[in-house]
């Protein structure tokens, strides 16, 4: 601001200038002298004083202000905004710098090019001629020159707008099409700011909007309502200056909003510059059917956390995603991403992830771009690990889902140092590394695998369920395989070399390089430490234990803690009991005193004798319920739990026929009669049933039937060389061979004739290759081919 005022010897308005009234320390003051970088004010109040100062520390006071002569508040000079001159065509900038070049003569008296000393010309001299005679000079020329806009009054309203708005400012008034046109800023705000406000309403036309302005223009601008207000012709040419189609306003509010919402360019990238220092997590479908705990088809949902400063996937959990059965409140059998999914996921990122059996070696870390021998040095669990880094998030950017905004998940990102940093409403700029991430994980990994439904309804395949599916571990433990195979090795877009740009790198080698600059510590949590991250209750021990849902766990260790104070303001008798839902054979009661674990197990665990979870424990309770049990059946539910894990081993049942019968409607009872098909045909007689006549002659002439040419079979006479033996009927009806017997061989395999004789490749023309030739069995004591080669005989 100092630096445009400060071009003193300028007289144009608004800067500080030789005569020019100021506000500066509560005064106000006339400009006297300016000489360098001082200024001498002249004192207007009447017991002020003059000052003498430096012409920055005037104007950069708090309080400066230019006045105008009845010592009101001038609008504050603003720099000439000339970006827009890089979007005009050729012949749209030369329009504007014309009508520029006129208008700096008339208020100059000489154009802009023009040589120094230079002698106004006839009629523009600002010490004879007015205003007012100076525009009409112009407009004169102008129109002379060709110029169809340029009478005097629009090009004084050109001039006033190139005074306030400089180059931007005559954009707007001289080329058409400009974003702005000539409609007034004040309109064009409001219009913007009905358009936002209705981004959440109930879709509407343009109609709407149009009225909707009006009144906004009525209720701020009343006085100048007739002058400002734009007809409606003019209001949707200015949607189109605006970039606002007036389709959008029928859009979907949610696509609305997340249009309003959206990255606005430039685009710039999150930026990072430490590992850990911004980790974003969220979850989506994954476009997969895997085999549920139950045995069944299920569709999966993944939670995922990546680093943005190296795009490393340091976390990656999948879950099923089943709605529940039963009333509304009570409903059994859900499942989805939980808080504690999200925790757990926290917790594989704090360690390396070991590699398993059937795992290419390309997956591991030692083949891999990362430090492995400094790495191990460091972490001894490194040894064997997966190609997969391991970074400790400082600060994770979640949104505003129920599973991250839980006390659970608060509480451990507390107790891990964490910070938690929720993202806007609606805005998925503000996470959109990771969305990123899920829309890659989906083209590169989850199109090619067994199961894939695609993204919607649409675009599902017929029999998707019918096929072979993955079960939900070996879809974890592909996905994790993936990530130290694919996505961790291969050169990534968004990561380039600062010195090389047209460089990309792979999320290992970018962890190699930040790591190497700011070191590792690793964070090896204890098995006490891993207690602290399960969710807990607070439960009171009774004679039969503690009861978490409908299960019952008990031991001898936590009798002792049976009726006793627990220490705990405001818990009384209750206890911190701690559990797993993934494996919750098991719970924890936490001794804060000792800061010990008791452990306790389930009681039925004995029916069950198998790994289960917190989900088949519901679908088994919800499956007794169904079939009129009870819930607080401990044992049903358990051997319900036995035999839903069995039938998950077994696979489904081949007998079961997959694909439902149709609907054809409720079952009736109706009274339709059968026609008897035998009605009317009386009883066989025995005695009158007549012996059918035996043959004379062999059935194979008799059964003969003509057939496609095959080639002779090996011993078979050629029918195309040889003649055919021939054949006539007798008186009888019968055939005689007159060329041979009736049985003869040739008979049998002539082309074209279908025998009874022989097997089914004589019957139905199928040719077999001959037999080939045996080799002569071995002498006595001589080694055989098998022998000799270690095969088996």
């Amino acid at each position: 601001m100092a630096t445009a005022v400060m071009q003193a010897g300028t007289t144009e308005q608004g800067q500080l200038q030789l005569g020019a009234r100021v506000r500066w320390q509560g005064g106000t003051y006339r400009v006297l002298v300016l000489q360098g970088a001082e200024v001498q004010l002249g004192c207007l109040d009447k017991e002020g004083l003059d000052a003498r100062a430096l012409a920055s520390a005037v104007v950069g006071a708090d309080d400066f202000a230019l006045l105008d002569e009845d010592l009101q508040e001038l609008e504050q000079e603003q720099v000439a905004d000339t970006s827009a001159l890089a979007l005009l065509s050729e012949n749209e900038l030369k329009l504007v710098r014309d009508w520029e070049r006129h208008l700096r003569e008339i208020d100059d008296g000489a154009p802009p090019d023009a040589e120094e000393g230079a002698v106004p010309r006839p009629g523009y001299d600002p010490d004879r001629f007015t205003v007012r005679q100076r525009l009409a000079a112009k407009a004169a020329e102008m129109k002379a020159l060709g110029f169809k806009h340029a009478s005097a009054g629009t090009i004084e309203r050109r001039r006033r707008a190139y005074r306030a708005r400089g180059v931007f400012g005559l954009i707007c008034e001289s080329v058409p099409g400009s974003p702005w046109g000539r409609t007034d800023e004040r309109v064009v705000r409001l219009l913007l700011a009905e358009v936002k406000a209705g981004l959440g309403e109930s879709d509407g036309d343009g109609s709407r909007l149009y009225e909707r302005l009006q009144a906004a223009v009525w209720r701020d601008h009343k006085a100048e309502y007739d002058k400002l207000m734009i007809s409606r012709a003019t209001f949707y040419r200015l949607l189109g200056r605006l970039g606002i189609k007036v389709s959008s306003l029928h859009w979907p509010t949610a696509r609305r909003l997340d249009e309003a919402n959206g990255a606005v360019p430039p685009y710039t990238p999150t930026l990072a510059r430490r590992l850990g220092e911004q980790v974003q997590i969220d979850s989506t479908g994954l476009d997969v059917i895997a085999i549920g705990d139950g045995g069944r088809p299920v569709q999966v949902e993944l939670t995922a956390a990546i680093d943005v400063a190296s795009r490393t996937i340091i976390g990656a959990m999948i879950v099923p995603k089943v709605p529940g059965r039963g009333p509304r409140g009570r409903r059994l059998g859900g499942r989805a991403t939980r808080s504690f999914d999200a925790v757990l996921m926290l917790a594989q990122a704090l360690a390396p992830m070991p590699s398993r059996p059937g795992w290419s070696p390309h997956a591991l870390a030692e083949d891999s771009e990362m430090p492995y021998v400094d790495l191990v040095a460091c972490d001894p669990r490194m040894a064997g690990a997966a190609a997969r880094p391991v970074i400790r998030p400082r600060m994770v950017v979640v949104d505003h889902g129920k599973i991250f905004n839980s006390q659970h998940f608060d509480d451990v990102c507390r107790m891990l140092r964490i910070k938690v940093r929720p993202a806007r409403d609606r805005t998925a700029t503000d996470k959109a590394i990771v969305e990123s991430t899920f829309n890659a994980i989906k083209r590169r990994f989850s199109q090619y695998v067994a199961g894939y439904t695609g993204s919607d309804l649409k675009r599902r395949g017929k029999h998707v369920a019918e096929g072979p599916l993955w079960s939900l571990n070996e879809l974890q433990d592909l996905l994790d395989e993936w990530i130290a195979l694919d996505w961790q090795q291969k050169p990534h877009d968004g990561l380039r070399s600062p010195f090389l740009p047209g460089l990309t790198i792979s999320p290992n080698r970018m962890y190699a390089t930040l790591v190497a600059a700011e070191g590792h510590v690793p964070l090896a949590l204890t098995p006490h430490e891993n207690r602290k991250l399960l969710p807990f209750n607070y439960l009171w021990v009774t004679d039969k234990g503690v009861r978490i849902g409908n299960r019952t766990y008990n031991s001898e260790a936590l009798q002792e803690y049976k009726n006793r104070h627990s220490g705990i303001p405001g818990q009384g008798r209750r206890w911190q009991i701690r559990y797993s839902p993934y494996a919750p054979r098991f719970v924890w009661l936490w001794d804060h005193h000792k800061d010990g674990w008791v452990e306790a197990e389930f009681i039925h665990q004995r029916l069950i004798s198998d790994e289960w979870t917190q989900w088949t424990w519901e679908q088994a309770t919800l499956n007794v319920l169904e079939d009129g049990g009870r819930k607080e059946d401990q044992r049903r539910i358990a051997r319900e739990v036995s035999a839903l894990r069995e039938r998950a081993r077994r696979g489904p049942d081949p007998d079961t026929p997959r694909v439902p019968q149709l609907f054809t409607g409720p079952a009736l009872d109706l009274d339709v009669p059968v026609a008897d098909p035998y009605e009317g045909i009386p009883d066989p007689d025995p005695s009158t049933v007549v012996r059918a006549p035996a043959l004379t002659m062999a059935a194979e002439h008799i059964l003969h039937a003509a057939r496609l040419a095959s080639p002779p079979l090996p011993g078979q006479r050629d029918t195309e060389t040889e003649p055919e033996p021939e054949f006539e009927p007798d008186g009888a009806g019968h055939v005689a061979d007159l060329g041979g017997p009736p049985h003869a061989p040739a008979r049998t395999h002539r082309p074209g004739v279908l025998s009874l004789r022989g097997g089914a490749a004589e019957v139905f023309g199928i040719i077999q290759p001959p037999a080939p030739e045996l080799a002569p069995s071995p002498s006595p004591g001589e080694p055989s081919d098998e022998e000799d080669d270690g095969g088996e005989p």
